[in-house]
């Protein structure tokens, strides 16, 4: 059982006093704001670091007007190591268009601009 879920039970049970209840919703409302904060300053240091290979993955969508897979744009750009980290960055640059590609008698997401 994690403490959130502690602290749900305990909120949610009536046969307890008011200000247990009470402590526990607040406990609640508290570890949610942690967690924002934890994952709003993560999302940042990622857009940071990933912020060179979203303007290199533009440039190559704009000078190649092809549709391009996520495993090309790995091969095409040094530093991206897998198809998965291809894809988020390719997620993040503005004004992207998602098709489908046939691949190998295999149907993939395709992206262009």
């Amino acid at each position: 059982m994690t403490t959130k879920n502690f602290y749900n039970a305990i909120a949610s049970n009536e046969s307890l006093s008011a200000e247990l209840r009470e402590f526990a919703a607040n406990a609640i409302v508290k570890m949610d704001k942690e967690s924002a904060s934890r994952n709003s300053k993560a999302a940042e240091k990622r857009a940071a670091e990933n912020a060179p290979f979203v303007e290199a993955v533009t440039n190559l969508l704009k000078s190649n007007c092809k549709v391009w897979t996520a495993s090309e744009v790995k091969d095409a750009i040094e530093g991206i190591e897998s198809t998965s980290k291809a894809t988020a960055i390719l997620k993040m640059v503005e004004g992207i268009k998602v098709g489908e590609v046939v691949v190998n008698k295999r149907v993939v997401k395709g992206y262009s601009l």
